[in-house]
């Protein structure tokens, strides 16, 4: 994780220390002022996007949701587009002479675990801004991070907690946005003259990020259990799919990017979780969805 960090923070690892120097925080007073405030910080949290209740809505319901889905998508033509590029894509193995096109064809083909990924993953995307001058790559590599680490997780939380996907999805999401919401306030708020020192941003964001993504959660009066997973992060169930995605996440986005070996990710991985075997089946099916050498 320290390896990804120094990633999206554009240093090299070894020049990005464990431990900032007081002197490097010191800058950062007024931001922690503002993320310990939570009137200072209300200005910064992302809105909920306008279409997440009923499409939460829609997927929990056991009656009509798949007619009630497929009604609300067809109203946000970002989420159409994505739709229907889903259903043509090579993940669901459909061969076929002709693209699909209509929407309740393709709502049917993708199912509803298939809305579920496509709904959370477009509906956040919006409200990751990108950056300029320091740290400019921040913003694309952490959205390409939570999009890998909400798969993970996911996949996860489906096959080895037996827990809710969708919940592991939106909250690791979260925490993609959390951090973005961290990084935009350290941005405008720290007092550094000169550049901004990695260590003490990175420090900013371990200590920062969870918290921010549980006010988020609160914000957008998601269920309180779901609140509470991301202030326990050793617990048995979402919280260690949780972990895992955004381990592995970081895994895939340093193997893509050519920082790391596939076999040296997998060993992590597998290192991190006494079921290996299950682990390892999980990292083989996640390596051939999206890791770039593979296909």
């Amino acid at each position: 994780m320290r390896r990804f960090m120094a990633l999206t923070l554009d240093v090299n690892l070894g020049d990005l220390r464990i431990e900032a120097t007081p002197s490097e925080l010191a800058g950062f007073e007024p931001v922690t002022r503002v993320l310990g405030d939570l009137e200072l910080q209300a200005k910064y949290l992302p809105r909920r996007p306008s279409l997440l209740p009923r499409l939460m809505t829609a997927i929990n319901s056991d009656s009509n949701s798949m007619r009630e889905m497929a009604q609300t998508i067809g109203e946000d033509g970002t989420l159409l587009g994505g739709l229907l590029k889903l259903a043509n894509s090579a993940y669901y193995g459909v061969r076929r002479h002709k693209p699909i096109e209509s929407l309740e064809k393709a709502v049917a083909l993708v199912g509803t675990d298939g809305l579920r990924s496509l709904v959370a993953t477009a509906l956040l995307h919006p409200v990751m801004t990108g950056t300029r001058g320091q740290f400019s790559a921040f913003a694309e590599v952490t959205w390409e991070h939570s999009q890998y680490s909400a798969a993970c997780a996911e996949l996860h939380a489906a096959h080895i907690e037996r827990a809710d996907a969708f919940s592991a999805r939106l909250l690791v999401l979260l925490l993609g946005l959390a951090s973005n919401t961290v990084f935009r306030i350290a941005r405008e708020h720290c007092v550094t003259d000169n550049d901004i020192p990695p260590a003490a941003m990175a420090k900013l964001l371990d200590d920062w990020v969870p918290s921010m993504a549980q006010r988020i959660a609160e914000n957008w009066q998601l269920p309180k259990d779901l609140c509470d997973v991301l202030s326990v992060p050793a617990e048995p169930g979402l919280a260690r799919s949780l972990r895992f995605g955004r381990l592995a996440g970081a895994l895939l986005v340093l193997v893509n990017r050519g920082h790391m070996r596939e076999l040296s990710a997998r060993a992590i991985l597998l290192a991190d979780d006494h079921r290996r075997t299950q682990v390892d089946r999980l990292w083989s099916r996640l390596a051939i969805m999206h890791l770039t050498a593979t296909r």
